[in-house]
């Protein structure tokens, strides 16, 4: 009788577990580095796009069904439009009349400034054709944000005077033409401080109307390095040029495991329920990892109006799934073994460089370029292994990389029978390991595994068995100088081209261990 007692305690105890436990998904739902996030969704669709700094191609995109899961498609561009020099940040997305907008921010090559450009597409999938510059602001205008009214009028709001010393930064709007293709009428201030608004290097916003206000979401602090402060605030107002109420202190900040969160846009479910998509840096991996996508709900307070995230003020780790019967899947190992197309979307080259020569043939991927080629992934957390196998035969020097700018990276690599390893630290060179084979081998492989990001340890192989390594002095080589402001790294493949060297791979693996 005791052990039936017991056995029935047991499966009512399991029922109620079963019942009351939901599932959930972990931040982030896209790792790696993903600045100033920008979703939508079209039917039951959902469409995100990131900044890419200073790689091309230009502008990430991402789709998923139920927001956790997310598949990389590709970029808004593929090629570079002639006027844009660098600085690829926040492209925001909308769609109209069965076509897809970017409205981006860029650098222009004629005289540095950033403004902000618009891009078109009936096919996400393949690429944008862009339409140029839609607006140029004094020394900056930067993080559009589209946004159509219940009377069916389109805005467009943007950060400007963030370079001006002269005066105090604002988010600026206008009215779009129905096209969207263009401003009309005159231009607002969102946050003129003649009418009392307390201004903290407000960027990175977005609009939604709820109820009888205008609430704006908008980020204020430092965002882009190990010093950040990143932190999201709110306002309302019963107009759009009317006076904003703002709301005291921050309603998303950094704390627990993510730091400096911010910059995001939100997406309603066909339920109408609101999610947040933005920023932040892992405490951990932290700017050698870059901003990662975050995910979270928001709700509004039924007796003040104002807005909140269900599970409050910090960014979760885990929270329960935005739809039931889903389940979040993360996909550890990137391989590459350039027999096709298929995994280009996941390749950028440092635009300030020229374009890598990229050929794929039966023995693998075929780089050349000059004076050098780096040809990199984003990695998806801090702790990672990367390897790959090449014919040392070829004459060029040719390995693996981790990469900052054509300034700040390092390579471990083979050229003949000699295996080293160095460093360009502004822009400096500095050796920190060589050595000789006995004999030139006909295969070699070479690996790289990272701690959090910053230290590495180096390998190199003959027949992917027996791995050797050699000693550092502080048993870990540091990486610490390597990312550049506002971007994550970049792991992968590097040759060094003089004289039209050529170096051919045979595969690339990344394996996260998240």
């Amino acid at each position: 009788m005791k052990y039936k007692i017991l056995f029935l305690c047991f499966v009512i105890g399991t029922s109620v577990f079963s019942q009351t436990v939901q599932p959930a998904y972990r931040n982030p739902v896209i790792s790696g580095d993903f600045p100033d996030p920008s979703v939508i969704r079209v039917g039951e669709d959902y469409y995100a796009a990131g900044t890419s700094s200073e790689f091309a191609p230009n502008y990430p995109l991402y789709h998923s069904v139920d927001l956790i899961n997310w598949e990389k498609t590709g970029f808004i561009f593929y090629e570079t439009p002639e006027w844009i020099e660098g600085s690829c940040w926040a492209p925001e997305l909308f769609y109209q009349n069965d076509t897809f907008y970017a409205y981006y921010t860029a650098r222009k090559k004629s005289d540095h400034t950033s403004c902000i450009g618009v891009a078109t597409t009936k096919d996400i999938r393949k690429g944008f054709t862009d339409r140029g510059i839609l607006i140029e602001w004094g020394n900056e205008a930067i993080d559009a944000f589209v946004f159509r009214d219940t009377d069916n009028k389109l805005y467009i709001t943007w950060k400007a005077y963030g370079l001006d010393p002269t005066r105090s930064i604002e988010l600026l709007a206008s009215e779009l033409r129905p096209d969207g293709l263009a401003l009309t009428g005159e231009v607002f201030s969102l946050t003129q401080h003649n009418n009392g608004w307390v201004g903290q290097g407000d960027e990175g916003e977005c609009l939604v109307k709820h109820g009888n206000y205008y609430y704006l979401l908008y980020s204020v602090g430092g965002c882009c390095d190990n010093r950040c402060d990143y932190r999201v605030r709110v306002a309302r107002s019963t107009s759009l040029k009317g006076t904003w109420e703002q709301l005291p202190g921050p309603i998303l900040e950094g704390g627990g495991l993510w730091r400096c969160s911010g910059h995001g846009t939100l997406v309603t479910t066909p339920d109408n329920r609101y999610f947040y998509l933005y920023h932040a840096y892992n405490q951990y991996d932290f700017e050698f990892i870059g901003r990662q996508g975050l995910l979270d709900e928001l709700l509004f307070d039924e007796v003040s109006g104002w807005p909140y995230f269900r599970d409050g003020k910090n960014p979760t780790a885990q929270t329960k799934v935005p739809f039931s019967n889903t389940v979040q899947k993360r996909n550890s190992v990137f391989f590459d073994d350039f027999s096709s197309e298929a995994n280009r979307i996941y390749w950028q080259w440092d635009m300030k460089q020229p374009k890598p020569t990229v050929e794929r043939t039966k023995d693998g991927l075929k780089l050349s370029g000059s004076p050098f080629v780096f040809l990199g992934t984003n990695p998806l957390a801090g702790n990672y292994v990367m390897e790959t196998e090449f014919i040392p035969a070829e004459d060029a020097f040719k390995g693996l990389s981790v990469y900052g700018n054509a300034g700040n990276y390092f390579v471990w690599g083979i050229e003949g029978n000699e295996i080293r390893g160095y460093e360009v630290r502004n822009n400096e060179t500095h050796a920190f390991h060589r050595s000789i084979f006995d004999k030139k081998p006909e295969r070699i492989r070479l690996k790289i595994e990272s701690s959090v990001g910053r230290l590495f340890r180096f390998y190199w192989s003959d027949d992917g068995k027996e791995w050797h390594s050699f000693q550092l002095p502080n048993k870990h080589y540091d990486g610490t100088f390597i990312p550049r402001w506002g971007a994550g790294i970049h792991v992968g493949l590097f040759l060094e081209s003089h004289a039209g060297k050529t170096g051919t791979f045979s595969w690339f693996k990344l394996e996260t261990n998240f």
